[in-house]
């Protein structure tokens, strides 16, 4: 993974050029661009071509590819210079690392739009499903929103080509050590290829961070250190960050250190030699627990991470790996990503290095244990949101080889769904990690903690990714009642996209394990799901024999909560069969039994169906009263999609009652939003409105 050069902690934005433009409009978009290196160096000559080529008249975005080998700078650059020319874009900087040769992999594209997106406004359940129609929207939104994109270490041509947004007076700014011809040869790209520092540039950097007078004194020293560098802006930073650490170090010592690396590194390339021998520098000069903290952390399973997982990686408290945290930093092995010590990351080249320190078998029982200790606090910390939803069974029990030494707490629900958002790509990485090294309890632990945030915020393809991951794992651990739920799960993210045989065969699955289990209560959550299919297909009577009998089974098992679910379930379907007398008595008793426990939320879904119900009536002011509370807890949970319901729900009152125009202002209203979430309900409002 890639960033700004290691070892810079101060922020220096470039001003403005003088006579560059008018007045500068204030942004009110994201500004998502990383700080900028505070010992850039040179590249004058390329950045006088990038703002010589971004002049450059042209109907469709302006595309800058800035390449080069590894660590030679191409991340320094363009930061640099795109915040240089920010101040051209104040609808909003979006920036991504595409990982193209990250030991972690790419980063799905997919993932890259639903970031972008949300940057951009979109809520998180307002994101389809769909790759294709996520990249739509994603067009959509952008068409009239100059942007800056900066898309850091692509690999491909196909993974920048989805993320070129729509406006022609758009920036995308794409770092990769290849020249990406098939872009060129479909878009207007502008081609900028790095050279590695001569010899002057080179010291001029070494100069910047430690100093012209102590430079001055051992200038002989100096060249070599910067020769031995091969020019590469990576090995001088690490070089130089070692040295600004150690203020009493002579550049003698370092020099000859180097020197010796170089001679026992001889079978690597020149630049790999050069890169390795300035890490290796760094890292042998670390003390064991630094030590221990980068070879760990080289395993991470994802992209960045934060401190409590650092410190769990070691066994260490928090306190204790904020102090080596910075240490790293310090001395140019890590990236603090944002200045302020709270997320970190690797340069690709140093999370290779990290990973290599654990490599051999000698070192295997090290491997698995830091592996585990980071899984298993990923775990902790997840389980501590499960109060953002009611439970759907009782908890199966995780015993912890590594319990971490520091309790996860959060102030807040917003906090909560803040921290699974934030650790969204980690704990999907650990579900994967763990799945890989046949920690299968522990993989299926995890992918059931992460059920908050997709019932919240959907991220359907992530949800079916990890339900999928957690069926296999509970398989394989030999859990038949956690595979059950897990194909519930699956279940939901196909039905949420309308992918319904899969959505069916994943309950039948779910049923059929759990019966063999003899546990019904997760047998209550796959009959329930075939009643949902059944009545999105519009097999109405179907709907009513599962609820039915999920009714009976909740009764049975005196689940209260799954007794309410059932009702809401039940009598939003005898709506829709016209017997809202039926209906009605069925959510009257749903609400008061939600309200008895607290549930607001699903509360609010028994009062949608109520208003629907009781329009059938003709009691409208009842009905509106109903969806009037319904829509003020909706809003008030960010939950787009029973808001959407809601909208739809009042617009069906409109139009029963004969107020065709508010019925179409209402559902107006709604599409867009069931459109923007893929939700298969889309259509079928479509249709309604082209009736009216």
């Amino acid at each position: 993974m890639g960033g700004p050069v290691p070892g810079d902690r101060k922020v220096e934005v470039p001003q403005p050029r003088a006579g560059a433009g008018a007045a500068r409009p204030s942004t009110s978009g994201p500004r998502q661009l990383p700080i900028v290196p505070a010992h850039f160096t040179n590249r004058a000559e390329e950045v006088r071509l990038l703002d010589k080529l971004i002049e450059r008249e042209r109907d469709t975005p302006a595309i800058q590819l800035i390449s080069g080998q590894g660590g030679i700078g191409k991340t320094a650059l363009a930061t640099s210079w795109g915040h240089s020319v920010s101040w051209r874009f104040p609808h909003g900087q979006l920036h991504a690392d595409l990982g193209g040769y990250s030991t972690t992999g790419p980063l799905a594209t997919s993932e890259v739009l639903g970031r972008f997106l949300r940057a951009l406004g979109v809520p998180p359940n307002g994101l389809p499903g769909d790759p294709d129609e996520l990249a739509n929207l994603y067009r959509t939104v952008t068409a009239d929103k100059p942007l800056l994109v900066f898309l850091d270490n692509a690999r491909t041509s196909d993974q920048v080509r989805p993320l070129i947004p729509a406006s022609a007076d758009s920036l995308v700014i794409v770092t990769s050590r290849r020249t990406l011809g098939t872009l060129q040869s479909e878009h207007l790209v502008n081609l900028v290829q790095l050279d590695p520092f001569n010899s002057a540039h080179g010291a001029e950097l070494l100069t910047r961070t430690i100093g012209e007078n102590r430079v001055n004194a051992e200038t002989e020293h100096a060249e070599v250190i910067v020769r031995l560098c091969s020019g590469l802006p990576i090995a001088l930073s690490t070089i130089s960050a070692k040295l600004a650490a150690k203020p009493r170090m002579p550049l003698a010592k370092v020099a000859s250190e180097l020197q010796l690396e170089h001679r026992r590194l001889a079978v690597l390339t020149k630049e790999a030699t050069s890169v390795q021998a300035s890490f290796n520098l760094s890292y042998d000069a670390l003390p064991p627990d630094a030590a221990a903290l980068y070879a760990a952390l080289g395993l991470h399973p994802g992209p960045d991470f934060g401190v409590g997982v650092a410190a769990a990686s070691i066994g260490k408290s928090t306190e204790a790996a904020e102090d080596l945290l910075d240490q790293l930093v310090d001395d140019g092995l890590l990236i603090d990503v944002h200045g302020d010590g709270e997320r970190f990351t690797f340069h690709d080249l140093a999370r290779l290095h990290a990973k290599e320190k654990t490599a051999g078998h000698e070192n295997e029982r090290d491997r698995e244990i830091a592996i585990r200790r980071m899984l298993e606090w990923y775990l902790y910390a997840a389980s501590a949101t499960a109060d953002l939803t009611v439970a759907d069974q009782k908890p199966i029990e995780y015993t912890y080889e590594y319990r971490p030494k520091t309790r996860v707490t959060f102030a807040s629900r917003e906090e909560s769904l803040a921290w699974l958002e934030l650790e969204r790509a980690n704990l999907i990485a650990a579900v994967e990690t763990a799945y890989e090294q046949q920690l299968y309890e522990l993989g299926w632990q995890l992918a059931a903690a992460m059920w908050p945030l997709f019932l919240l915020h959907k991220h359907y393809p992530d949800f079916l990714r990890v339900s999928q991951l957690g069926v296999k794992c509970a398989s394989r651990w030999g859990n038949h009642s956690a595979e059950a739920l897990m194909h519930n799960r699956s279940g939901a993210a196909t039905r949420g996209t309308g992918r319904f045989d899969d959505a069916v065969g994943h309950y039948r699955s779910g049923y059929e394990t759990a019966t063999a289990a003899n546990d019904q209560v997760v047998a209550i959550r796959s009959v329930e799901g075939l009643g949902l299919v059944a009545l999105a297909k519009e097999r109405v009577d179907d709907a009513i024999e599962a609820f039915t009998e999920n009714l009976r089974m909740s009764r049975d098992q005196e689940r209260a909560h799954d007794v309410g679910l059932a009702l809401i379930n039940l009598g939003a379907t005898l709506t829709k069969a016209e017997r809202p007398a039926e209906a009605i008595v069925r959510l009257e008793e749903a609400s008061a039994l939600l309200t008895e426990q607290g549930d607001e939320y699903n509360d609010a879904r028994a009062r949608i169906e109520l208003g629907r119900a009781l329009a059938l009536t003709g009691e409208f002011a009842a009905a509106r009263e109903e969806l009037g509370k319904a829509q003020a807890v909706m809003r008030a949970r960010g939950s787009k999609f029973e808001e959407a319901r809601t909208l739809q729900a009042l617009g069906e009152v409109a139009e029963t009652a004969g107020d065709v125009d508010e019925a179409k202002r209402l559902y107006d209203q709604a599409l867009p939003i069931l459109v923007g979430l893929g939700r298969p309900e889309a259509d079928a409002l479509r249709n309604r409105l082209a009736g009216l």
